[in-house]
Formats: structure tokens, sequence, C-alpha cells
């Protein structure tokens, strides 16, 4: 049916056109072929308030939700949780969120600014492979890290070769993608495992569209 896994992904994005999607998105444990936002109309009024504005770094995000989480934090509080150097927060991750607007220092301490915030979008991500379901099911279960469903998908040519049984252990979904797409597993919805890379989710697609 298709020639290349990036055919494979265009079908997808056509099935897919009345969600808000995203291409070939990495956050830290791979790039995911497909990501697809649910909750679309938060998510464009995250990207709208934000005016082109994004965290960067994973750091800057850890940093960032720990100060969040409190009523002002000096740098050595600061440098005794992240386990990083002082140039490094003070020169990069504090001066990054400060001139993204997130914090604001007062008497040698750091305050979140009240307007920012971050986004927590409701994730389902799909990697994309003509037939090597083995490493298709593998990357899909590192996704499980951000998103609340993930799926491999297979050109329907190949899918039979999949053993249903291993994505339903991994609660990772199965789709047959050709002139139709079919769900072949459906997987439960859970919780991301890690909160964290949600949130960078977000800041990787408002990076991504800045480009």
């Amino acid at each position: 049916m298709f020639q290349t896994e990036e055919e494979l992904v265009e079908r997808l994005v056509q099935h897919y056109k009345n969600y808000f999607t995203v291409r070939e998105l990495g956050v830290g444990y791979g790039i995911s072929d497909l990501v697809i936002v649910r909750n679309k109309a938060d998510m464009l009024r995250f990207i709208e308030n934000r005016n082109g504005v994004h965290l960067k770094h994973i750091d800057e995000i850890k940093v960032f939700e720990y100060i969040r989480k409190r009523n002002g934090v000096d740098l050595d509080e600061l440098i005794s949780k992240h386990y990083m150097s002082k140039p490094k927060l003070k020169y990069a991750i504090l001066k990054s969120l400060e001139e993204a607007g997130a914090l604001i220092k007062e008497d040698f301490r750091y305050f979140r600014t009240p307007s920012f915030k971050l986004f927590s979008p409701v994730v389902t991500a799909i990697e994309a492979k003509l037939e090597d379901w083995n490493k298709g099911l593998a990357q899909a279960i590192r996704y499980q890290r951000f998103a609340d469903k993930t799926y491999l998908a297979m050109d329907e040519k190949y899918v039979h070769r999949a053993e249903k049984n291993e994505f339903v252990k991994y609660n990772v979904g199965l789709l047959s993608v050709g002139s139709k797409i079919k769900e072949i597993v459906k997987p439960l919805t859970q919780k991301p495992t890690d909160s964290i890379m949600r949130y960078k989710v977000a800041e990787e697609i408002i990076s991504k569209m800045l480009y």
C-alpha cells in the first residue's frame, strides 16, 4: 500500500484532519511520528496567550514547577534541589525563565509570575511503521511517558504479522492503515508517567509553530 513511512503518516494526517495534529514531535523519548492533542480549543488558547514565548529546555520546566509550588525560593535552595551548577542555574535556567516572563526576582528570591502558566495537553502519540512491529511497539511504549494513549500504525499489508497480545499486554493501540484506518487494538486511557514531559509537549508545539 505505502512505499515509505512518510506516506503512511500523511494518510494519518488526512484521517485526523479535524484534530490538532503535530508531526515529528520530540520530547526526549524519541520522535513521535504524529501527536494528536485532544483538548484542541484549550491548546489553541494556550498558544495564543503565550504569544510565541516557550520554554526551551526540560530543566526550565522543572525549576519553574518547583518555584510555582512555593512562596519564593532563593538560589541556594534551588541548587540543593536540582543538582546542577550555580552558573548553569543562575545564568542559563533562571535567566531564561526571567526573559520568558515566567519569574520575577525580589530580594534575592524568585517568584512565579502569576500570569505565566504551563499547559497539560491530552495527547495521543502515534508511531508509524510499514512492517517492523517489534521496533514500533517498543517506541510507542516510550511515549507513554507523556501520552494518554499510544498507538503503532502499520501498513494494512503487514499488520497481520503483529502479535496483538503484546499490544494488549503493554496497553498500546494498533492501527491498520490503508484506504481506511481500522483500530485493531484499542488501548485504555492512562495517566502519563512523567508530568514534566507532558508540559514539554506543549512547549515543543509552540516551538514548532514558530518555524
